[in-house]
Protein backbone atom coordinates (compact mmCIF):
# COMPACT_ATOMS: atom_id res chain seq x y z
CA UNK A 1 0.00 0.00 0.00
CA UNK A 2 1.57 3.44 -0.63
CA UNK A 3 2.77 4.95 2.17
CA UNK A 4 -0.12 8.16 3.84
CA UNK A 5 1.13 11.36 3.79
CA UNK A 6 0.18 13.65 6.24
CA UNK A 7 -1.08 15.68 3.20
CA UNK A 8 -3.52 13.04 1.76
CA UNK A 9 -5.11 13.41 5.11
CA UNK A 10 -7.91 16.26 5.72
CA UNK A 11 -7.47 18.00 9.20
CA UNK A 12 -10.93 18.50 9.88
CA UNK A 13 -10.13 20.21 13.48
CA UNK A 14 -7.62 20.49 15.77
CA UNK A 15 -7.28 17.46 16.72
CA UNK A 16 -8.96 15.35 13.80
CA UNK A 17 -8.11 14.31 10.49
CA UNK A 18 -9.76 11.77 7.78
CA UNK A 19 -8.47 9.43 5.45
CA UNK A 20 -11.12 9.73 1.97
CA UNK A 21 -12.37 6.65 0.41
CA UNK A 22 -9.75 7.34 -2.25
CA UNK A 23 -6.93 5.77 -0.53
CA UNK A 24 -7.71 2.80 -1.73
CA UNK A 25 -10.07 0.86 -3.82
CA UNK A 26 -12.57 -1.07 -1.84
CA UNK A 27 -13.39 1.47 1.37
CA UNK A 28 -16.77 1.57 2.23
CA UNK A 29 -16.45 4.78 4.83
CA UNK A 30 -13.52 7.08 5.40
CA UNK A 31 -10.91 6.80 8.18
CA UNK A 32 -10.76 9.16 11.37
CA UNK A 33 -8.10 9.95 13.30
CA UNK A 34 -7.92 11.37 16.74
CA UNK A 35 -4.61 12.69 17.44
CA UNK A 36 -2.57 16.36 16.86
CA UNK A 37 -0.08 17.38 14.49
CA UNK A 38 2.80 16.13 16.28
CA UNK A 39 0.71 12.38 17.13
CA UNK A 40 -0.03 11.93 13.83
CA UNK A 41 2.96 12.61 12.03
CA UNK A 42 4.65 10.01 14.51
CA UNK A 43 2.20 7.24 13.94
CA UNK A 44 3.64 4.21 12.55
CA UNK A 45 2.22 3.26 8.93
CA UNK A 46 0.76 -0.06 10.18
CA UNK A 47 -2.13 2.06 12.00
CA UNK A 48 -2.89 3.61 8.59
CA UNK A 49 -2.84 0.61 6.46
CA UNK A 50 -4.76 -1.13 9.41
CA UNK A 51 -7.71 1.57 9.53
CA UNK A 52 -7.87 1.32 5.60
CA UNK A 53 -8.05 -2.05 5.49
CA UNK A 54 -10.71 -1.78 8.22
CA UNK A 55 -12.44 0.86 5.94
CA UNK A 56 -13.03 -1.91 3.64
CA UNK A 57 -15.24 -4.66 5.64
CA UNK A 58 -18.27 -5.48 5.07
CA UNK A 59 -20.91 -4.00 7.97
CA UNK A 60 -19.01 -1.03 8.35
CA UNK A 61 -21.48 2.43 8.67
CA UNK A 62 -19.60 5.52 9.37
CA UNK A 63 -15.94 5.71 10.06
CA UNK A 64 -12.87 3.44 10.64
CA UNK A 65 -11.76 5.33 13.91
CA UNK A 66 -8.10 5.40 14.99
CA UNK A 67 -7.47 6.59 19.03
CA UNK A 68 -4.77 8.86 19.88
CA UNK A 69 -2.29 6.07 21.01
CA UNK A 70 -3.34 3.90 17.56
CA UNK A 71 -6.07 1.74 18.44
CA UNK A 72 -8.58 0.96 15.86
CA UNK A 73 -12.13 1.50 16.59
CA UNK A 74 -15.14 0.27 14.05
CA UNK A 75 -18.74 1.66 14.18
Amino acid sequence: MEKIELSQAKKTSEVTWEIPLTAKDGMRVPVKIFATEKLFKEMDQGVFEQAINVATLPGIQKYSYVMPDGHIFVS
